[in-house]
């Protein structure tokens, strides 16, 4: 029998997708097993028991884009068909407040002079890490890969890699100071990317963020930088992300609860 797996490696094979969306892509097909319509509604049945509801119907499209693409293409010859619809439950997006991000930019300064195996300074990596994902909106990759190149005076110019669209955002005077501490130390050029990788760096973020007991991951930083842009002017939010639709900022990276006085109120009976 067909499994998902044989026809995800001729599905990616037709596209141009990063590394990462191929891992991902050959993950959730090696879960869902052989190709069916009865054994696909049991394994989303079953991922619905173990994950999210959006996380599984995110793999649910992943794997009936597959299957479609293997039909059209005569790779097999049963349609996807009766796949049962899974409902995802969104939970209000949350992101930090301006007084905890002070709150977390301080409690970097409490990991200063402590070092990690590639000599650089945990606190002032921690600092630089807040300050610039914060202020520029960008992903954690991209984070992690700008260079001295992409500072230009007070701007930070780059091509986001997951849409190879190019942004340019205005850093404040503090995020600069703690892009040159980093770039003083630098062994190839990188601000953040020399001093550890993406899984130490989660790791180095989790503790300080359980530390602090304020909840939320380093994705927090992209989505509380555009709320607060959002707080500042009316759909700049999207903008500050390189968001092309207003509708998935606004369903999955505002914080509505901060602007309050911004949202939709009922006019008062009495």
């Amino acid at each position: 029998m067909t499994t998902f797996t044989e026809i995800a490696e001729h599905y990616l094979a037709a596209r141009n997708v990063s590394p990462a969306y191929q891992r991902h892509v050959r993950a959730i097909a090696k879960r869902a097993g052989t190709i069916g319509s009865d054994r696909l509604n049991r394994y989303l049945a079953r991922r619905l028991e173990q994950v999210s509801g959006i996380t599984a119907r995110n793999e649910r499209t992943i794997l009936l884009s597959v299957w479609c693409h293997a039909y059209h293409a005569g790779k097999v010859e049963e349609a996807p068909r009766g796949i049962g619809k899974l409902r995802a439950h969104r939970k209000p997006t949350k992101a930090w407040t301006l007084p905890q991000l002070k709150t977390l930019v301080e409690a970097t300064r409490k990991h200063d002079g402590r070092r990690l195996r590639s000599g650089a300074d945990r606190g002032k990596m921690l600092r630089a890490w807040v300050l610039l994902g914060y202020e520029c909106g960008a992903r954690m990759g991209d984070l992690f890969a700008f260079r001295r190149e992409n500072v230009d005076g007070d701007s930070l110019a780059w091509t986001q890699h997951k849409t190879g669209e190019p942004l340019v955002r205005v850093l404040t005077p503090a995020c600069l100071d703690a892009i040159d501490a980093m770039l003083a130390g630098s062994t190839d050029g990188t601000i953040l990317g020399w001093a550890c990788g993406l899984r130490q760096a989660s790791r180095i973020m989790r503790e300080l963020l359980d530390d602090l007991g304020i909840g939320g991951t380093s994705k927090w930083l992209r989505r509380s930088g555009a709320t607060h842009c959002e707080m500042a002017q009316a759909g700049s939010g999207r903008l500050h992300l390189g968001h092309r639709s207003p509708a998935l900022f606004e369903q999955a990276y505002c914080d509505w609860s901060q602007l309050r006085t911004k949202t939709p109120r009922t006019p008062a009976i009495v």
